[in-house]
């Protein structure tokens, strides 16, 4: 068990890189009429959702202040105080930069935490402060999230999602399954081997899986389902022990074809549920990110990885086109497309390029065990073809321990 003492030196040496990124919505060359902001970098861990949360503070508040200012929009005294607080956030990291160019963790949440003292007395809310305080070191360490699939948002009342609203911010994601048509081509393409003569004619059907999805909903939900060895119960009180296998391949099935988190009717929801010009907190592949809609059907992620900290670097958002990816493209920060990577090298730095491709290569590749990852719950062991009628005699507390959240790794 560690002391808080213990815990303040850890905090101590945690160490996060700053960058200061200069951005533009008017496609603008001129530096002196670009925006300049502070962000926080990765290194070894993924994008947590504490660089997530405090990037889509600052690009957010920089936003609404230069579109108030812009179209004379007058805020009102308590949006006024968060603004200020956020500001001086913001200046407290610019010149922590011209400093050392990182910031330790414990600094960062004692700042963090002046912050939400703000945003709680702005907030018209009755929140408990000691223990969203002492939630905070959670926002590094990794919180716990329930994606419904059904509808893009989380369970409202989780630590996870009640911090980010206490910051005004949206946690969104795009791992929504299509209730009326199959997005996955691939669908069918099993169906000799998992149909049999004896089998239920719902194995492969579609609309069966999307029954299931509606009941169930949320990730943890669906987990348990997947854990739960007891098979279903009809409306005469038969017990259908090969249907309650069924269901479990299906909803395995819709998982292991939809492993990026990500499905096209994600994206649209996206688009719809947001406004042009805003800044969420997005989550994929069990990380979180920062995610700006600059238009309709125009997503951008803000680019966080360590690679990125050389002042030279112009590569500042990526695109968010497609579920596939291969659409996708890299932009400086006034939003024009970078064809080549070469395009965004100094003419000194040879291996500039090849340390950063070989820096997304191995992000694609932890994102992709992250994804086997969370299939490993259900995918082992593998339920026999035919599973035996008796109920397990597993408790609720020990499938509870039997169940992987999903959150941010730490490795």
């Amino acid at each position: 068990m560690s002391t808080s003492n213990n815990t303040q030196l850890d905090h101590s040496k945690v160490k996060f890189p700053i960058k200061i990124i200069h951005w533009s919505l008017d496609y603008s060359g001129d530096d002196d009429s670009k925006l300049a902001t502070p962000i926080l970098l990765q290194e070894k861990n993924g994008p947590c959702p504490l660089i997530a949360l405090i990037n889509t503070l600052l690009l957010k508040a920089e936003e609404q202040i230069r579109h108030n200012t812009r179209n004379e929009i007058k805020i009102t005294s308590i949006e006024e105080k968060k603004l200020i607080g956020v500001l001086e956030f913001k200046n407290f990291l610019m010149n922590q930069y011209n400093i050392s160019t990182n910031i330790d963790l414990s600094t960062l949440l004692s700042h963090l935490g002046d912050l939400l003292l703000i945003y709680v007395e702005e907030s018209g809310y009755h929140y408990e402060v000691d223990k969203l305080l002492a939630n905070l070191p959670l926002l590094h360490t990794g919180l716990s999230v329930d994606p419904n699939l059904l509808t893009g948002d989380f369970t409202p009342n989780d630590i996870a999602t009640t911090l980010f609203k206490l910051f005004d911010l949206k946690l969104k994601h795009g791992w929504v399954i299509n209730q009326i048509d199959n997005e996955n081509i691939e669908w069918n393409s099993d169906q000799q081997q998992t149909s049999s003569p004896t089998s239920s004619p719902k194995i492969d059907n579609y609309a069966h899986v999307v029954d299931l999805f509606n009941k169930l909903q949320t990730f943890d939900q669906i987990q348990d389902f997947l854990l739960d060895s007891s098979p279903s119960v009809e409306d005469n009180g038969v017990v259908d022990t090969l249907d309650h296998f069924q269901d479990k391949r299906l909803v395995q099935k819709w998982l292991d074809l939809n492993k990026t988190q990500l499905t096209q009717i994600g994206l649209n929801r996206l688009n719809f549920n947001l406004l042009k010009g805003e800044f969420i907190v997005f989550f994929r592949n069990n990380h979180f990110n920062t995610l700006f809609k600059k238009d309709e059907q125009e997503f951008y992620i803000l680019l966080t990885d360590a690679s990125f900290t050389s002042k030279s670097s112009k590569i500042i958002w990526q695109s968010l086109n497609s579920v596939s990816g291969n659409d996708d493209l890299f932009f400086t920060g006034d939003f024009l497309p970078i064809l080549d990577i070469d395009q965004d090298l100094p003419p000194h730095d040879e291996t500039h390029g090849s340390d950063y491709l070989l820096s997304k290569q191995l992000q694609e590749e932890e994102d992709q065990r992250m994804a086997k990852e969370m299939q490993a719950s259900y995918n082992k062991p593998k339920p026999k073809e035919q599973p035996p009628v008796t109920k397990s005699s597993d408790s609720k507390e020990e499938k509870k321990k039997k169940k992987k959240k999903l959150g941010c790794v730490i490795t």
